[in-house]
């Protein structure tokens, strides 16, 4: 070619190479279909927000196994493992999965095999934390009709060991996670990620329905492997920061009853796992993953464990010169689940300086009422039933004081206390902490372990609420 014919070929966009000019052919052959096909799909997108149009086929002999084909221009990115969102006409939208990618020769647009997706499944990780994913529930393909349903021998009869297959996005799912599908119990015994990057195929067995652990209703097993959150903020508010200083809101997150984000590298931890939103941002700017004070005022910030954005804590936060301030609060430290027959110890801690306070133990019993009621008694809302609170009865109390090395008043103290029915509590004089050990007649429910202290000439209490939980 001379070298008019090359400036024409490239400002045409036909390719300076015949390998070129056929491929480059292909992709305005597919450009024009897909403005003119009756088959095209408008508005489509991928849950990582990424919107396209694209063209969706059927193949008659795959039409029996749900699958159908999509056909998209080569600069969407589009992943394996993908659930794309399917507006119909009506107004409803349906989830497919992208489960394999055609390899094409010469690349003029990209294929992909889908699935419908048919159940949201939810399960525990074991980080604790709850996740769902929109998934194809297999059943046997036996035929055109029956791959609709789950047979055996040609009729729908209970069976001791029914079987199931679950195709969705890869997660890392563990053998033994438990998943709740239409009020069924389904146990993983096996799973393949590797065949196809991007999606795991996973193989379940029958299993049975907790009526304890098991939340039916919503579809979610294994309630009680679900890690629980909370924060402990200190008693002085508002916060206060200099003028141009970071500012780095004091409070300790809990996570089934210790610490979650301590050690060294405790400010890093925060900065990965805690997000904040500022009320007043002339006040406070977030800057990448700090947060500076460019104002002098007050206003409030949220501090949002990632997570689980329903996780979260509003703080008052001041800018402005301060002397130094008493950022303290006292939680107590330890499990707040007991297995029958076992025992777990607990010992109080907090932000702040914490050496110079006493603390006095008490151990009470409960008394579950409907209804918030004023009174001088404690009252907290109960973190399983909504609308439902506890009222505290002082039933006993040990107060540590120096004379307390002596025996016979440690004899005297560290005697054995009952906590209604479910167990009982001691001080333990070698590791310094109380523990709790609970019955062994197999009565399940709820104790309350109390620390009193004073602070700024007031007394404050904090409560560890303790639940007594089967064996397995």
């Amino acid at each position: 070619m001379n070298y008019r014919d090359v400036y024409f070929s490239r400002v045409n966009h036909l390719g300076e190479t015949t390998a070129e000019r056929i491929r480059n052919g292909g992709i305005r052959s597919f450009e024009k279909w897909l403005a003119e096909s009756p088959h095209t799909i408008r508005n489509l997108s991928v849950e990582r927000n990424i919107y396209f149009d694209g063209i969706i086929l059927t193949n008659k002999d795959k039409e029996h196994e749900k699958i159908m084909f999509l056909e998209v221009a080569n600069n969407i990115p589009l992943l394996i493992g993908d659930i794309m969102n399917w507006t119909l006409d009506d107004g409803t939208i349906e989830k497919w999965i992208l489960v394999q990618e055609e390899k094409k020769v010469n690349g003029t647009f990209k294929t992909f095999w889908i699935i419908r997706c048919n159940y949201l499944i939810k399960w525990i990780d074991a980080q604790g934390h709850l996740q769902q994913s929109w998934s194809y529930f297999v059943s046997s393909l036996d035929s055109k009709v029956k791959a609709n349903f789950r047979t055996w021998n040609n009729l729908i009869t209970p069976q001791p060991n029914k079987y199931a297959e679950i195709l969705m996005p890869r997660y890392p799912i563990d053998r033994a996670t438990n998943f709740i599908v239409e009020e069924e119990s389904w146990t993983v015994v096996e799973y393949d990620h590797t065949s196809v990057p991007g999606v795991i195929y996973l193989s379940l067995t029958e299993g049975k329905i907790n009526s304890i652990y098991d939340d039916v209703i919503n579809n979610i097993a294994d309630l009680d492997k679900k890690a629980r959150y909370g924060f402990i903020v200190p008693e002085a508010s508002p916060q206060i920061f200099n003028l141009g200083d970071n500012v780095e809101p004091v409070f300790t997150l809990m996570k089934n009853g210790t610490p979650y984000l301590t050690g060294e590298n405790e400010r890093a931890l925060k900065a990965s796992q805690i997000d904040y939103v500022i009320e007043d941002k002339t006040i406070i700017k977030k800057i990448d993953d700090e947060l500076i004070g460019i104002r002098r005022g007050t206003t409030n910030v949220t501090a949002i464990l990632k997570n689980d954005p329903t996780i979260q804590q509003t703080l008052t936060i001041q800018i402005g010169e301060s002397e130094e301030q008493t950022a303290f609060s006292l939680y107590i430290e330890g499990k707040d689940k007991v297995r029958l027959d076992h025992e777990e110890k607990y010992v109080y801690n907090g932000t702040g300086n914490i050496n110079d306070i006493t603390c006095v133990y008490r151990l009470y019993e409960i008394n579950i009422i409907n209804e918030h009621i004023v009174s001088d008694l404690p009252v907290f809302e109960h973190p399983k039933l909504a609308g439902t609170y506890i009222t505290i009865k002082e039933n006993s109390f040990w107060v540590p004081t120096e004379s307390s090395e002596d025996e016979e008043l440690l004899n005297n103290y560290a005697a054995k206390y009952q906590l209604s029915s479910l167990g009982e509590a001691y001080f333990n004089k070698e590791k310094n902490s109380w523990v709790v050990h609970a019955n062994n007649k197999n009565k399940l429910g709820y104790a309350i372990l109390g620390c009193t202290y004073k602070i700024n000439e007031e007394y404050k209490t904090s409560f560890k609420l303790i639940e007594v939980i089967p064996l397995w």
